[in-house]
């Protein structure tokens, strides 16, 4: 979606700088949204200044933003005593329910709602899924797909909150001990908060991908996770498995046995 650059300037002060290119001018709404997510206690950075330039007839988008010091958690998490790796993950709990806080602005961001999943997209993840797996495997996707549809037909539209849109440890600096930034806001927008809620348990990684109740006892000290995921995280984490199981560029061996297994402990009889 973007490139992004670490830049050492006169003075010893260091920015990051990304660029993206893309049809339209890009990076506004996000720098909007992070100022929000900041002015509820999120750690983000301050956007400095965006610009977009005309080069050799492509338009340009640049965002200057500011250095926070830290490694991704996704990185850390081999190297983590056990006793940090659940206070770090309930702080990110903490943290998220701060991000669901923020009403969204409906014309901000993108908007993430659940999709009907079609019956032809299905079969060709349902192929890709059996050569990768097996058959068994791709009966699951069947079944999710089948409980994907009911969730949608039969129920309302949920309200809204600011959603994040890939909250997980690779989008999460660790710094002194503690989470110093949520970067890579790029997807943020209206959306339930089943929306991120329901991604961490297909994104987050070994050993975190089972340990949402430790993301939940985090988000309890400002919210009551259940009341924000109103029954929908299982229907928004086998809505991302399908759209992920279905790129372009395909998902790797593991990620399609994550999927499959979520889809299973969501769709058992």
């Amino acid at each position: 979606m973007s490139e992004t650059y670490r830049a050492d300037l006169a003075g010893g002060l260091v920015v990051v700088v990304r660029i993206a290119r893309q049809a339209t001018p890009w990076f506004v709404d996000e720098a909007h949204l992070i100022a929000q997510a900041r002015d509820v206690g999120v750690p983000t950075a301050e956007v400095l200044g965006i610009e977009h330039l005309d080069h050799d007839g492509a338009l340009l988008s640049f965002s200057i933003q500011q250095f926070l010091p830290g490694r991704l958690f996704a990185d850390l998490i081999g190297e983590l005593a056990a006793a940090d790796l659940e206070r770090l993950t309930v702080d990110a709990g903490e943290i998220l329910a701060r991000v669901h806080s923020v009403v969204p602005d409906d014309q901000l961001g993108f908007r993430h709602e659940l999709r009907w999943p079609e019956e032809q997209e299905v079969a060709r993840i349902a192929r890709i899924v059996e050569e990768t797996l097996d058959s068994t495997a791709a009966a699951v996707i069947e079944r999710g797909a089948a409980f994907l549809r009911r969730e949608v037909s039969t129920r309302p539209a949920p309200p809204l909150s600011l959603a994040q849109g890939d909250f997980c440890p690779k989008n999460l600096l660790i710094h002194d001990g503690t989470i110093s930034g949520v970067i890579d806001w790029e997807f943020a927008g209206p959306a339930s908060p089943a929306f991120d809620l329901g991604r961490w348990e297909t994104i987050a990684g070994d050993p975190l991908y089972d340990r949402s109740d430790l993301l939940h006892r985090g988000y309890a000290r400002v919210a009551d996770p259940d009341a924000a995921g109103d029954g929908l995280i299982p229907a928004f984490s086998i809505d991302w498995i399908l759209e992920m199981l279905a790129w372009k560029n395909p998902a790797s061996p593991a990620q399609f046995r994550r999927g499959v297994d979520v889809i299973a402990r969501h769709t058992s009889p």
